[in-house]
């Protein structure tokens, strides 16, 4: 098992005008669309929604993310949350 440490903790959020966000202590790229991209970051999860989203430059080894397009929403979350899959269908 040889894993990487996870070097970069500090994590930082820039956004010009909603339209060009720049990120550090990104570890992972979860999920992509051009609505909605979804990182694992040193702070935990973060959701980025809006409309032509582009990831522009992406290096893991850095933790350094560019966005860019138009962002309505960003939203943290601690990670998976408890209950899995189906915990939203039977609610």
């Amino acid at each position: 098992m040889d894993k990487k440490p996870n070097v970069h903790k500090e994590h930082t959020l820039t956004l010009i005008n909603r339209s060009v966000m720049t990120l550090t202590g990104v570890s992972e790229v979860i999920g992509f669309t051009d609505t909605e991209i979804t990182l694992k970051t040193s702070c935990g999860h973060l959701l980025i929604r809006g409309n032509s989203l582009n990831i522009g430059k992406l290096n893991t080894d850095t933790g350094e993310l560019s966005v860019s397009g138009t962002v309505s929403l960003l939203k943290y979350s601690k990670g998976k949350e408890k209950g899995g899959l189906f915990e939203g269908l039977f609610r």
